[in-house]
């Protein structure tokens, strides 16, 4: 694949990318930054030579090992500090009114707030696949883990999504 056609695949993928990148950072301005050293990586060592889905996997793979990088050298703290890596010790926010009550921004919140209180590890899991659509086998390849752990993680960061979002789950439930 040329150069240009694989800026052609790429410009569909950048604001997914960004967001994750954003998720990971906590920081817009840092998001940015991963995108950006991670596509100049790419382009600077040619590796433009994917095809299709290949792409897509490729490139959240440069992401988060961008991400990882700046963590080792000290450029960002370790948000993991704080989280549980038992997902399921989330604890339940208070019981609200009836659903049809509440204004989407407020499911909106409770559901980045459930998000942030994710393993970093398991947020990024949840996202990839709910939010990004991957699969469990591309999931594996990006965060570089088995199949077996990613499906573990996920079965897991759901559990704790549903415990803390269990006011909603009457409505709709979560996947």
């Amino acid at each position: 694949m040329n150069r240009e056609a694989f800026l052609r695949a790429l410009m569909p993928q950048l604001n997914s990318l960004y967001s994750f990148a954003r998720w990971l950072t906590r920081n817009g301005d840092e998001a940015e930054d991963i995108v950006h050293d991670a596509l100049s990586r790419v382009f600077l060592n040619g590796n433009c030579n994917l095809e299709g889905g290949e792409i897509r996997t490729y490139l959240f793979t440069i992401i988060r090992r961008t991400f990882i990088n700046r963590l080792r050298r000290g450029r960002y703290e370790a948000t993991s500090a704080g989280y549980p890596e038992d997902d399921t010790s989330i604890a339940a926010p208070p019981e609200r009114g009836s659903f049809s009550d509440l204004p989407p921004e407020l499911l909106r919140k409770d559901l980045n707030e459930a998000l942030d209180l994710l393993h970093p590890d398991s947020r990024s899991v949840v996202l990839l696949a709910d939010v990004e659509g991957f699969s469990v086998e591309e999931i594996a390849q990006i965060m570089e883990i088995p199949a077996g752990t990613v499906k573990s993680k996920l079965w897991r960061a759901h559990q704790a999504l549903r415990k803390h979002l269990r006011v909603y789950q009457a409505h709709e439930p979560l996947p």
